[in-house]
């Protein structure tokens, strides 16, 4: 049923109105009346109808305003303006800001039951209209992503829509910074494209929370130039909207519904070479026999490697290190460059081998490296070959750091523990991050540093703060708080205590002292 409201400030003609025909037989019914404006916009608020008929003066808010305030909130609704002013500028008015009729008063009832009937079958059209879209939108989503759907089984204007995909590709769209909003923004995106074009050859479906997909028929998709200057455009215009850049990959072409699905596999497979060309890039998919050979030529790809990882990571440190670590990489993409899953799938196989073979036996740093480095979301996730770099580099020097620290001698590792603090000394340091940092674990690291030092971890962090802390003292401007959060204590008295107890002196007393020496 489409809903009514009615606003009409004189009791009489309110009361006229709302039993001036069989609201039912029209397939309407009356959801409020309404004496003021404010009473229209309230009811309004608490259950939106689909046509208001309102006068244009009444007290409070009027029905112009009324009408401009509804538009801007709830476009779809319809109005008709009821006036007893024959003012040409109150009809435009209202006209211009989207009234659907304009009737004078007193009110012809004839003429408003046609009004009502003419809205009413517009509406409902409309509403059958959306309906068809969102089911036409449902089949070719569930097309696209495998899905079997009997063509007997669906409504004609879908069967025909169906048929009408005889050449087409399709178009996939990709948010490049990949953030967890991508859902609401693919939804925003769909409404974007809504506006900026009515082609009948682009057909625009939501297939999930990361992907919108353009269906493109006719002679645009037989026209990959021109394809691509639209694209082009259109990214343009979604970087001013959205202000981030947005990449496309687009399949090859296509005959009949039942391709659609291997249009989309095509088409994801085409945008994932963005992984190399950078954001806001366009790629066709290209049918040859490249991607195919990479699975046989390169299985063994990963095992040459990780004999070169491993030589790197206990022949050479520093810059020669992240030289030839780098070079390695370069060599090593060169063989996946058409394939990126491929590739991502050898960086998991190739960083838990050669974690698995250079850690061994230390089970709970093996464990700590996977997740860090073979955990498959992370990186599956790496979005750029430079992300995917940066990921693979990190390992390189994890792995010479471990292999380094593990043939050390004790005092190397005490001379170790000591240049971390002395580097993060104003951070919140703790046993365990250390330990992390140096592949031991807390517990050995604590009876290390007490076997070749004497003291604790603790005391050796608090010497370097408290060593700082007197430097920064010696400058009378520096507040002591600041320069205690300054060296990484929490607690300007704490730190007091600590100070006091390495130099006999408070903070306080240490500063007057250097003062007057």
């Amino acid at each position: 049923m489409i809903k009514v409201l009615i606003a009409e400030d004189e009791q009489g003609i309110l009361n006229s109105l709302a039993n001036a025909f069989s609201w039912e037989n029209m397939g309407c019914e009356i959801t409020g009346l309404a004496q003021t404006g404010i009473e229209a916009l309230e009811l309004c608020i608490s259950n939106p109808p689909d046509i208001i008929i309102s006068d244009i003066v009444m007290p409070g808010i009027d029905g112009i305003s009324l009408l401009r305030y509804i538009k801007e909130k709830y476009s779809s609704i319809q109005f008709i303006v009821l006036t007893g002013h024959r003012n040409f500028e109150y009809a435009r008015n209202a006209l211009n800001l989207g009234a659907a009729m304009f009737l004078l008063k007193p009110v012809n009832f004839m003429e408003l039951e046609k009004a009502v009937k003419t809205i009413t079958a517009k509406l409902l059209e409309d509403q059958e209209n959306k309906q068809l879209e969102n089911q036409q939108e449902y089949v070719l989503s569930s097309l696209l992503n495998g899905h079997i759907y009997p063509k007997n089984e669906l409504p004609l204007k879908t069967k025909q829509l169906l048929s009408s995909l005889t050449a087409y590709r399709i178009c996939v769209f990709q948010f490049d910074d990949n953030q967890e909003e991508d859902m609401f923004r693919i939804q925003n995106l769909a409404l974007f494209y809504q506006q900026c074009t009515l082609s009948r050859q682009y057909i625009p479906v939501k297939i999930n929370d990361i992907h919108f997909v353009l269906i493109i028929t006719g002679s645009d998709a037989e026209k990959p130039d021109e394809l691509q200057h639209f694209l082009v455009q259109f990214q343009s215009r979604i970087y001013h909207f959205f202000h981030t850049t947005i990449s496309i990959g687009i399949s090859s072409m296509k005959n009949g519904y039942e391709m659609l699905h291997t249009a989309y596999t095509e088409s994801t497979r085409a945008l994932s070479k963005q992984f190399f060309s950078g954001n806001q890039s366009i790629h066709f998919f290209l049918s040859d026999s490249t991607e195919e050979d990479l699975y046989v030529t390169n299985r063994h790809a990963p095992f040459r490697y990780l004999e070169k990882i491993q030589d790197l990571v206990r022949s050479y440190n520093g810059i020669i290190l992240n030289q030839r670590a780098a070079e390695l990489f370069s060599a090593w993409i060169d063989d996946y460059q058409n394939n990126v899953s491929l590739l991502k799938s050898s960086f998991i196989m190739l960083a838990t081998l050669s974690i698995q073979n250079l850690v061994g036996s230390d089970d709970r740093q093996v464990a700590l490296l996977f997740e860090k480095y073979a955990n498959f979301q992370k990186v599956i996730r790496c979005d750029t070959i430079d992300t995917l770099k940066d990921l693979y580099m990190n390992l390189i020097m994890d792995l010479n750091d471990y292999y380094s620290i593990k043939n050390s001698n004790k005092q190397q590792l005490i001379t170790l523990i000591y240049d971390h603090i002395e580097n993060h000394y104003m951070e919140q340091l703790s046993l365990t991050n250390v330990a992390r940092t140096v592949f031991l674990s807390p517990s050995y690291l604590s009876s290390l540093i007490a076997s070749e030092t004497g003291k604790s971890f603790t005391d050796i962090v608090n010497e370097v703060r408290i060593e700082h802390a007197i430097e920064m003292l010696k400058d009378p401007g520096r507040k002591i708080a600041d320069v205690a959060y300054s060296v990484g204590f929490n607690e300007p008295q704490y730190f007091s205590i600590i100070f006091k107890k390495h130099t006999h002196l408070t903070p306080r007393d240490y500063r007057e002292f250097y003062l007057k020496k």
